[in-house]
């Protein structure tokens, strides 16, 4: 690391300090005298040479820029072992940039010159080095700056300034009293009336030498970009230098300023990357920053966060199973999903076979199927249904017609000559009747499907449905959808009925109806069973009607599914920022359709949130103007705002010269008005986003010092005191501010 920075304090220290010595040219006082410091000669010498820590500090808020050093000017706060009245309106002339070594900003500092009005004295930049570190690319006032230079050079060139200052004061003095010109002005009437000259005078052309340069400089952010330095996380506010001279701005390089932007990771805007191979679904991000203006600014494209991985798994209790009357196959389903970084269950594909289960064979049984019976036809119908067994568990569908049918017959005898049913006696009459059932062959077993049921043949026994009309009390098979009516035998034994049964079924079939009467839905599996009412018709009700169940789900009945309508996202009502932006969350939604025309929304994951923009508001706030001035000395130029300019009439050549006409300057009087700006952004629910930002705004009034005066041919000049016409801090001034900061 030290090697590193002492190769660019190398570097630094052999800047090209031309610049500077074009600059001290170009002072509009040409006769300004400048001496450079010889460079010792010997190694001796050079051991013997005085280090001192002179203290100086920065004239204004300076931005540094990177790797290019721009000029700049510093007061000498301390000396060591200088009296102040040396260093007292010395401006030391300086050239400072930062460097960026292994992530820390190092700033560099040489100083070329010391300047004291019009007088400049070039020091060896060799000899005055500062290197220090920076938490911002920018020198504060506020904050001294310790420059490691050589004392014995540093004296010699602040002794030059002081003497020269002495030698001015006089040679001014012998020029006033040669053209007998006050430089601070006198009575024109008694200034020509003494000179014994006056009346060969001839009007002198005047020596224009021209205005001074009007030279100023500001920071902006004005054709500078925004920096984007991922290794911080951080976007950065480039700045620049443009130096006006007289209306022209000439701009420097951009480098990076003081305000900075956060750069956070946002997951809203990015979809998850799902890999069906590996089962692996990844979250994504995409950095962005919120710059002063509340503004959203997103950098890049999603990228995925190696930190938010998540497995892809089965989900079959989101699914039914689908049975394959084909293949005989009930196959199990299941949803690939995912719980993503907020904790929400995520589908990544729709129901299919499950990959973890296979499908299990369906097996056809009788068992919990009755026969159904048609005695009209004379015809019985076996009826089966199918079971299957999935994860220990058995499940069976409803009894449907099979192929099987088998004729009724009507016997009396079993094959071994047995009365199937007893005998009824008429105890009156004595005669006997034969009772017979319905008898159906399945697989060589003999299946009766009617109970004793006497011979109608006999006129002495009669059949009867009186006291059997209670539908309650009938047969209801829910197997075959059948019920059975019934009936009771009697005779007649001395005029009264003799009963021979109780009420028994009389073989009468009333088919079932069935009647929807509303729907169980079942929202996970997305589908619903039927819920019905079965009744029959035609019955000895006072309505005709009798109903044997009423609004159940019959058993075996199938599975009726959703119908699938869509996949969309919609608002849940919740909200979130990132930074200024306003997001209102999303979810995935499917839409399904029940049976009975409702719709069922099904969340299936995260959808991307509704982007509502930027909910913020910049807020500026100016304090109370503040003035301050610079008051020009007499006899002095190179003031902070410039130089204002007279003419006056001197003699050349002593008392056989000629009188000519000359351009004098003297520095402008500075008036300063200054209000500090803060702006602040709020969002729409108060949250205050970033930290404020503050600059002072400073507007200028230029007054001259020179007071021009005139009497016929002669002309002079006055020194003309400060007025201290402060200017206005107009919202045109606040605005052109607020501009150059990159507020607008």
């Amino acid at each position: 690391m030290k090697s590193k920075l002492l190769a660019l304090l190398l570097l630094l220290s052999c800047l090209d300090l031309s610049a500077s010595a074009q600059d001290i040219s170009n002072d509009t006082n040409t006769n300004a005298p400048i001496s450079t410091a010889a460079p010792e000669d010997t190694a001796d010498i050079d051991a013997m040479v005085e280090k001192v820590n002179i203290i100086t500090r920065a004239n204004s808020t300076t931005e540094l820029p990177e790797n290019d050093p721009i000029p700049l000017d510093l007061g000498l706060v301390e000396v060591p072992g200088v009296s102040t009245d040396l260093t007292k309106g010395v401006t030391a002339k300086a050239y400072a940039r930062y460097v960026s070594v292994d992530g820390m900003k190092i700033g560099q500092l040489v100083l070329s010159s010391v300047e004291k009005g019009d007088r400049v004295e070039a020091l060896n930049s060799d000899n005055f080095v500062a290197q220090f570190d920076l938490n911002q690319p920018a020198l504060d006032p506020s904050s001294p700056i310790s420059v490691e230079g050589n004392k014995e050079e540093l004296t010699a060139a602040l002794e030059r300034l002081a003497a020269d200052e002495e030698t001015s004061e006089q040679v001014k003095e012998e020029e006033v009293a040669d053209s007998g010109v006050g430089a601070t002005g006198g009575d024109p009437g008694s200034n020509a009336s003494s000179n014994p000259d006056a009346s060969g005078y001839s009007t002198p052309a005047s020596l224009d030498v021209g205005d001074a340069p009007k030279i100023s400089s500001n920071i902006t952010t004005e054709g500078c970009e925004i920096r984007v330095d991922l290794d911080q996380l951080q976007a950065i506010q480039q700045t620049r230098v443009v130096t006006t001279t007289d209306g022209t701005p000439e701009y420097g390089e951009c480098a990076d300023g003081a305000e900075r932007f956060k750069i956070d990771m946002s997951f809203a805007v990015c979809p998850y990357d799902e890999n069906i191979e590996t089962m692996k679904a990844t979250a994504q991000f995409m950095y962005y920053y919120t710059d002063g203006g509340g503004n959203r600014e997103e950098i890049g494209d999603c990228q995925p966060d190696s930190e938010k991985v998540y497995d892809i798994v089965e989900d079959r209790n989101a699914c039914r199973v689908y049975l394959d009357y084909i293949n005989l196959q009930a196959i199990p389903q299941g949803k690939l999903v995912y719980t993503n970084h907020n904790g929400k269950v995520v589908p990544v594909a729709d129901c299919a076979a499950s990959i973890e289960i296979d499908p299990v064979p369906m097996i056809e049984t009788t068992e919990g199927c009755d026969i159904r019976d048609d005695f009209i036809a004379g015809m019985s119908f076996g009826r089966s249904k199918y079971i299957y067994n999935l994860e220990g568990q058995d499940w069976d569908t409803s009894c449907q017609d099979n192929d099987e049918e088998y004729s009724h017959t009507t016997i009396y005898k079993t094959a071994n000559g047995d009365q199937v049913c007893e005998p009824i006696i008429n105890r009156e009459s004595g005669k006997v009747t034969l009772q017979s059932r319905v008898m159906i062959n399945v697989n060589g077993f003999e299946l009766y499907r009617s109970p004793c049921t006497p011979d109608t043949s006999a006129k002495d026994i009669q059949s009867t449905t009186a006291g059997c009309e209670d539908p309650s009390k009938w047969t209801h098979n829910l197997s075959t959808s059948q019920s059975i009516g019934q009936e009771r035998f009697y005779y007649l034994l001395d005029g009264k009925q003799e009963p021979v049964t109780e009420c028994q079924d009389n073989g009468v079939i009333y088919s079932h109806q069935q009647e929807l009467t509303g729907w169980q839905p079942h929202d996970v599996q997305l589908f619903a069973y039927r819920l019905v009412t079965v009744y029959i018709e035609g019955v000895p009700t006072v309505t005709g009607r009798y109903n044997v169940l009423t609004s159940q789900v019959l058993p075996g009945d199938p599975q009726i599914p959703y119908t699938y309508v869509g996949v969309g996202p919609a608002t849940n009502g919740e909200t979130f920022y990132e930074g200024c932006t306003r997001f209102d969350e999303r979810d995935e939604v499917e839409t399904y359709k029940r049976p009975d025309g409702s719709s069922h929304k099904v969340i299936v994951g995260d959808a991307l949130p509704l982007n509502l923009g930027n909910k913020c508001i910049a807020n500026f706030d100016w304090a109370t103007p503040t003035n301050s001035s610079w008051t020009a000395p007499q006899n002095h130029t190179g003031g902070p705002c410039g130089n204002g300019s007279g003419t006056t009439t001197v003699k050349v050549g002593g008392s056989d010269g000629y009188y000519e006409n000359r351009t004098v300057y003297n520095s402008n009087h500075c008036n300063y008005t200054s209000s500090v700006g803060t702006r602040t952004t709020v969002r729409e629910d108060g949250e205050l986003i970033g930290e404020p930002q503050s600059n002072t705004c400073t507007t200028l009034a230029a007054q001259s010092s020179v007071h021009q005066k005139q009497s016929g041919w002669e002309y002079w000049t006055q020194y003309e005191p400060n007025k201290y016409n402060y200017p206005t801090h107009s919202d045109s001034v606040k605005s052109g501010c607020m501009g150059n900061w990159g507020w607008w």
